[in-house]
């Protein structure tokens, strides 16, 4: 083998290494690109679902009230049915927060979801 060929074989050597090294990183960062989106889409869906358990609860717990209160005990208690509508309106509240991420999520979802991720 003559000097030249042994030369013109560690070039293309380095040439292919550094080639690989280079499609190795692409690969990384398309991976961890997926990784973000993956988690981020995660978190929006367990927040969409927290504020749908709370609009259930709170409006559950407000209609009882409103349900066990009958209009016909002392004049003293205004507060149970003020209390209980106070509770729906902040299951209403919470809904309207649940709605915003439901929203954001699917705003998310179109943006990010064009790449070529997957």
């Amino acid at each position: 083998m003559s000097e030249k060929s042994f030369e013109r074989k560690i070039e293309e050597g380095f040439y292919i290494t550094a080639h690989e090294r280079d499609q190795l990183a692409a690969e990384k960062r398309q991976l961890a690109r997926k990784l973000r989106y993956t988690e981020h889409l995660g978190r929006l869906s367990r927040l969409s679902k927290q504020y749908d358990v709370g609009t259930v609860f709170f409006a559950a717990m407000g209609t009882v009230m409103l349900i066990m209160f009958d209009g016909k005990g002392p004049r003293g208690e205004w507060w149970f049915p003020a209390i209980a509508l106070s509770m729906i309106a902040f299951a209403a509240g919470i809904a309207l927060r649940g709605r915003g991420m439901i929203s954001r999520k699917k705003a998310f979802q179109d943006r990010y979801s064009s790449w070529h991720l997957f």
